[in-house]
């Protein structure tokens, strides 16, 4: 990629209540940005295409569909970014628990030991640089999936961030997973901030509906799915990566700079 050079104006822009948080912003009384609350299967990497491999390689074995691998469309339809349990619930009706999680527990198994040499080539692109540039802002970063949390430290661990993102939550681990907005309520209690701070990035509409439920202006990452099932999640914004011109304009709604040059390679 050329070498790209954005001038932000990062200015004090506005929000009004969660409730707004879905729609496009005005400028007027927008507060500090204290906290960004990540995704991170398909939004901090393009990981959908090995869950998507593992999906089908170990469905097509259950004799799922007749035997027929699933195709990328059931796959966004109907696993991208859900609660393994709930995504279990949903193809095996008539498993019981024990059965479904022992599913769930090889298909993430599988998971990892196909992702773990190629991580570093999904990195979704610009990603570094902005977590760098909201670091030296004092800007908080946590992260927030529904990825059991083996996962969530090896995808952390390939991009040398384990100890980055604070809090990392855990679906399972949440008394409600996405798309219930309590996954993002959880991390905003830890971290003391209130919604109309924050900004949430998401590639999944389960995903973005925790976020907007939770009252936080969502921006969607379009890695796996259509910008219309984003917008209709309540993303307020959609972008393709982190280097994308949209997300430094909305950056310029929310105080955190000077004016400054930021180059990207």
């Amino acid at each position: 990629m050329r070498p790209r050079v954005l001038c932000l104006l990062l200015a004090c822009t506005g929000t009004g209540s969660a409730g707004m948080a879905v729609q496009p912003a005005s400028h007027a009384g927008r507060s500090t940005l204290k906290a960004v609350l990540f995704d991170i299967d398909g939004t901090l990497f393009n990981s959908d295409e090995i869950h998507l491999a593992v999906f089908q390689e170990m469905l097509q074995a259950q004799g799922f569909n007749g035997g027929d691998r699933i195709d990328k469309r059931f796959f966004l339809e109907r696993i991208s970014g859900r609660q393994n349990a709930r995504i279990v619930a949903d193809l095996f009706p008539e498993w019981g628990v024990e059965e479904g999680s022992a599913f769930s527990e090889r298909k993430e198994a599988r998971f990892r030991e196909l992702a773990v040499d190629r991580l570093a080539e999904l990195i979704t692109p610009g990603l570094p640089t902005f977590l760098d540039f909201l670091a030296a802002r004092g800007v908080a970063c946590a992260a927030v999936t529904n990825a059991p949390r083996p996962n969530a430290l090896l995808m952390l661990r390939a991009i040398g961030r384990d100890e980055f993102f604070h809090p990392l939550v855990i679906g399972d681990e949440c008394s409600n997973a996405k798309p219930h907005p309590e996954p993002y309520l959880a991390a905003m209690r830890v971290l003391g901030v209130d919604p109309e701070s924050c900004l949430a990035f998401e590639d999944s509409p389960s995903g973005a509906r925790a976020a907007v439920g939770a009252g936080v202006r969502t921006l969607g990452i379009t890695s796996t799915q259509p910008e219309a099932a984003l917008a209709e999640a309540g993303c307020a914004v959609m972008i393709s990566d982190f280097e994308s011109a949209q997300l430094w304009q909305e950056l310029r709604r929310w105080q955190l700079d000077e004016q400054e040059l930021v180059t990207f390679n």
